[in-house]
């Protein structure tokens, strides 16, 4: 339910056809990730670089309610030359900055920024060395306006920022990689309110 004061029919004929068109468009991302990550499945590199310094982009929705908050991302990965059971499973840091765009009440903001750090652990099939991975991990975000929204408030700009992901490297040494993640931000309960934002979000890194 909105919390009070949600616009009439010009707000919400605004909202929807921008919905709608950001929604081809995630879906139009989608169905290019999978068709290009099924195509190069049959394609497995001898030769994943995973000790390199990578940079990403992503996009992102959140989806709630009703409404909808949209995400753009850019970040850097830092290996950390850590690595476990003969390099299956490996340690690296991102550190990112977002762009938030929300659903908002009438006169409120609609755009809030976010940097976290997180590190991530990543595990890789075949010994090591093939070219799919997963990737999990958790760290700390900051926001740098308070956010609000048509139908949720956060109770504080520091969160924890939690991820989860697959994805495969392709490409010459596998310096390009594609991945579906999913980011939770929240502050884990520690105080109200604390409804949380999840994000589906494609990415694309390359290796420098």
């Amino acid at each position: 339910m909105p919390l009070a004061g949600e616009s009439g029919t010009t707000n919400n004929d605004y909202r929807q056809a921008r919905d709608g068109a950001m929604g081809n468009v995630t879906r139009t991302m989608a169905l290019v990730a999978g068709m290009g990550l099924l195509a190069l499945s049959a394609r497995a590199q001898a030769n994943v670089e995973d000790s390199g310094t990578s940079v990403y982009l992503e996009l992102g929705r959140a989806p709630h309610h009703g409404a909808t908050t949209d995400a753009a991302t850019v970040g850097l990965r830092m290996p950390t030359g850590t690595a476990w059971f003969n390099g299956r499973l490996s340690l690296v840091v991102d550190a990112y900055a977002s762009l938030w765009h929300a659903d908002a009440l009438p006169g409120q903001r609609e755009s809030f920024g976010q940097v976290g750090i997180v590190p991530m652990f990543r595990w890789r099939f075949d010994a090591g060395r093939s070219p799919w991975f997963v990737e999990a991990g958790v760290g700390a975000s900051y926001l740098t306006q308070g956010y609000t929204t048509v139908n949720k408030r956060f109770g504080t700009r520091w969160n924890f920022s939690d991820h989860v992901g697959v994805g495969r490297h392709f490409g010459a040494q596998g310096r390009h990689a594609l991945g579906v993640y999913v980011k939770h931000v929240s502050n884990g309960g520690l105080s109200d309110p604390n409804p949380g934002e999840t994000f589906y979000q494609l990415r694309y890194g390359y290796a420098l």
